[in-house]
């Protein structure tokens, strides 16, 4: 029982150094700041349903909430850069690149709330977030030429992807995969072509089985090595509806080799259990401007946004990478 009490005083005691320390020593450039914020992203891109893993930009906002003496409140607004990981893809974050302007960059702004229970020194994470592209005109105004943002669900997009992934399947000796998610499509110039990038999943058909549309195809689900990502160029005579045939294409797909029990298996689960394959049915549909992102199901408090509390000086803090 002393023991007890002991811990329980313990924990007030670190409680109340450590609001202080911060409070008096953290804000949006600092290690410790950047730390904390390391939490959330780490968060985001364990949890984010679609599309690519982020990198922490810029600390715009830092608030600590007054303490209850059982935990300490973070609050954040935090700007994100898309990465060119896949959120299926379990790379390290610190190994993923992140995405350039020059190839029409996406930003993430987020709302992130830690609860760090000072007993257990547990944390629970809760987030808001959008996205946005970069706008068509900074693109064209930094460089001309660079390929352009399309939504997945465009007709020159879907058209690439099915014909790169038949390509792909043709290759393969008893292996037939369909699409997952479309994740990225743009228009490339001068050679005209459409460049995609897209989750591909292995499915228990063959090749005759995988073109009958009258026959149900699932998705290979035991052991490992099942999900992979394919990355292609398209080069297009002319900017027709019509389906590519006999087209040129330059193309990269590889295995993600997640195993069973891995941080993102779960995401993999909530992509398999939504398997269609229609090649847009998981895609952000037209949302190209400004999307919210969508989470593994959690409830974010009411005022996750809101708060009384003053933001600590010294933000918003400099840019890691680059500003939109």
């Amino acid at each position: 029982m002393n023991s007890l009490v002991a811990l329980v005083l313990l924990g007030q005691i670190i409680g109340s150094t450590l609001s202080f320390q911060l409070a008096g020593n953290m804000d949006c450039n600092t290690k410790g700041t950047k730390d904390w914020a390391d939490i959330g992203v780490r968060y985001i891109n364990e949890h984010k349903l679609h599309g690519y893993k982020q990198a922490l930009n810029i600390i715009k906002i830092f608030r600590l909430l007054p303490s209850d003496g059982r935990s300490v409140i973070f609050h954040f607004k935090l700007n994100l850069l898309e990465t060119e990981c896949h959120v299926l893809d379990p790379t390290p974050l610190e190994n993923c690149t992140v995405r350039q302007q020059n190839n029409h960059a996406v930003e993430m702004d987020c709302n992130v709330r830690i609860i760090h229970d000072i007993a257990t020194f547990e944390d629970e994470v809760f987030v808001k977030c959008n996205s946005t592209p970069d706008s068509v005109e900074n693109v064209r105004r930094n460089c001309p030429k660079c390929p352009i943002l399309l939504p997945p669900n465009d007709p020159h997009v879907i058209d690439s992807v099915e014909y790169v992934l038949n390509k792909h399947n043709e290759k393969l000796s008893g292996h037939i995969y369909e699409v997952l998610e479309i994740s990225r499509g743009q228009h490339k110039y001068e050679p005209e072509a459409f460049y995609v990038e897209f989750a591909i999943v292995e499915v228990n058909c063959t090749a005759e089985e995988a073109h009958d549309d009258h026959h149900d195809c699932h998705p290979n689900t035991d052991g490992e090595n099942h999900i992979g990502f394919c990355r292609a160029t398209v080069f297009r005579s002319h900017a027709s509806l019509e389906k590519p045939k006999d087209e040129k294409f330059e193309s990269d797909c590889v295995i993600l080799h997640v195993k069973k029990g891995h941080a993102y298996s779960h995401l993999i689960e909530h992509h398999v259990g939504k398997y269609n394959t229609s090649p847009g049915r998981n895609s952000t549909d037209e949302c190209v401007v400004q999307c919210p992102v969508a989470f593994v199901n959690k409830e974010v408090p009411k005022d996750i946004s809101d708060h009384d509390t003053p933001p600590v000086e010294g933000c918003p803090g400099k840019a890691l990478h680059f500003q939109l």
